[in-house]
């Protein structure tokens, strides 16, 4: 059996499983190196197929995730889709009815209507492109329920998903069962949590929908002033089993009551608040049906669980097992759940995230030829990477099957040593990023109790860099350039299994150092897709001013250090 899963909208993609097993999953964005594109995944698809070997009609079934998520006419019209993602704020009334639209079909049921007129649109289409497998279109929470839930072992494990808002539903609570889910309670997009921390980061004057990130890292830098916290809960609040309602039929603006006393308050402060409230809220959420289900394994997805610390606080939760966050957890891990939901894969730990495409000697020696960079091929390449990591130079790598979701995990990775502290400020610049995002680590599997504490039940989690921990002493002695000013970080724990020479990287640095852990950052500019082919890494090392370029079998010197 050979599944084809797409999403196609915020952050659309491909999923290609085949025989029981994910063999491919690839997101637009890394095709047409548009941040979090909306496109169809034209181009994805093709890349899936690729990988896999798979011809269009030799696909059975095709997954849509999303029944009315974008809705039929933004499907029929691509380019009004993406100018109405791009062009409306978190402000916009635009939004609000959106939001009431999607959440008026799916109340009265007439979203029926409207999935089928998109399956109908979305068949005609593939079928041109040479498909002729069935169609099926999955709901957009239980997409996210099953990407989570069918990647880890546990059959009874709890799936949770909480984001904005897809087919007009922002919390789900389903029970595993036999190896599928049985849902137990959701919630519409008139959840208070639609929105909230969106709009909020639009207001401190970031990019919503994108730069949620950056508002979890500011946070740190301040403690919530209690009455502003209270503000908080007055907005977004557990009240069993869900959150609060917010009535999205009344336009919200930077001058109503709720914002207009952000502005007596420092950035940080109000990030802070803004995040302490969502940490109460989601795990007050999370406790009472961990606590209403007897179960204790947890499987999550949906964007709000890209949140890091969020996710420390879940898991040290009273009565929470293990914790598993999808590591595509947002709108771009939709492609690989809708083609879970519609197999007859069952829970199963996941092996890795290593799906995208990998690339030729050849290829990457053209790349280096086509921009007249001079290389060399060393004999032994990870020991030569751990030499230049212990001389202070930053390495960009480039090596295997490009990985899929949000986070670099070895393959496009920015590499440097961990333990200078002013790493944040000057690699930030060169990269134009945000000087206050802190760097996250790489560290050895073997090592991890020496470095993090309350590890037991996130440790799976951590192979993906879905969850912080707090950082041991020694940790803080050896690698200040990753702990962020609250003590935690957030690091990927690596088995020597998962990436025999990325690890071996990690292990002779440590050899040489005493430091069992290395900066990871992802490859890419700001605002830029991590990269994908050997064109895209050989120009975002030049753009970088990175030292070195690890390509394939390959290592550069950046022309201005000659």
């Amino acid at each position: 059996m050979i599944i084809l899963g797409i999403a196609d909208n915020h952050d659309s993609g491909a999923a290609l499983i085949r025989d029981g097993r994910m063999v491919a999953a690839v997101g637009q964005e890394r095709i047409d190196r548009r941040k979090n594109s909306s496109a169809f995944p034209w181009g994805a698809i093709d890349e899936v197929l690729r990988i896999a070997g798979i011809r269009p009609e030799e696909v059975d079934r095709i997954a849509c995730a999303s029944h009315f998520t974008p809705a039929t006419a933004l499907r029929r019209f691509r380019g009004l889709h993406q100018r109405a993602k791009e062009g409306a704020g978190q402000f916009s009334y635009a939004l609000n009815a959106y939001i009431a639209y999607q959440v008026a079909l799916r109340e009265t049921g007439l979203y029926v209507v409207e999935s089928d007129l998109s399956r109908e649109l979305l068949a005609a289409s593939l079928r041109e492109r040479g498909f002729r497998g069935e169609v099926r279109m999955v709901e957009h929470h239980e997409c996210h329920a099953y990407s989570a839930y069918r990647s880890q072992p546990h059959d009874d494990a709890l799936a949770i998903t909480v984001d904005a808002m897809g087919d007009g539903t922002s919390v789900t609570v389903s029970a595993g069962e036999g190896g599928d889910l049985r849902l137990r309670y959701r919630q519409s997009g008139f959840s208070s949590i639609n929105t909230y921390y969106s709009r909020v980061t639009e207001y401190l004057g970031f990019k919503a929908v994108r730069h949620e990130g950056k508002i979890t890292g500011l946070a740190a830098y301040a403690e919530p002033p209690e009455e502003l916290l209270a503000h908080f809960r007055e907005q977004m609040r557990f009240v069993g089993p869900g959150f609060n309602r917010t009535n999205y039929l009344r336009r919200q603006s930077r001058q109503d009551r709720f914002f207009s006393v952000l502005g007596r308050y420092s950035r940080e402060q109000v990030a802070a608040a803004l995040q302490r409230n969502l940490e109460e809220q989601v795990c007050a959420l999370v406790a009472w049906w961990v606590h209403e289900t007897g179960r204790p394994h947890l499987a999550l997805a949906g964007g709000t669980f890209a949140n890091v610390k969020l996710n420390q606080r879940i898991l040290a939760l009273p009565g929470v097992g293990d914790l598993f966050v999808y590591p595509n957890m947002g709108d771009g891990g939709l492609a690989a759940g809708a083609a879970l939901a519609v197999s007859d894969v069952g829970p199963e730990r996941l092996g890795d995230v290593y799906l995208g495409a990998d690339h030729t000697e050849r290829e990457c020696e053209e790349a280096l030829r086509a921009a007249g960079l001079a290389f060399e091929r060393p004999g032994d390449l990870p020991a030569r990477i751990a030499e230049l990591l212990v001389g202070r130079r930053v390495v960009a790598r480039h090596a295997g099957r490009m990985e899929w979701g949000p986070r670099a995990l070895g393959n496009r990775t920015i590499l440097y040593r961990p333990d200078d502290p002013s790493i944040n400020d000057w690699l930030n610049k060169r990269l134009r990023r945000t000087e206050f995002m802190p760097f996250a680590p790489v560290t050895l599997w073997e090592h991890r109790g020496a470095c993090y504490r309350d590890l037991a039940g996130g440790e799976d989690a951590a192979r993906f860099m879905t969850v912080c921990f707090d950082c041991t002493d020694e940790m803080k002695r050896l690698a200040p350039g990753v702990v962020h000013i609250d003590g935690t970080a957030r690091p990927q724990l690596l088995r020597r299994e998962d990436n025999p020479e990325y690890h071996r990287i990690v292990e002779e640095f440590h050899a040489r150092t005493g430091i069992p852990a290395v900066i990871n950052t992802s490859f890419n500019m700001h605002e830029e897709p991590i990269v994908r082919t050997p064109s895209d890494a050989v120009r975002a090392f030049i753009d970088g001013a990175l030292d070195h370029l690890a390509l394939g079998p390959f290592l550069v010197e950046h022309p201005g250090r000659t």
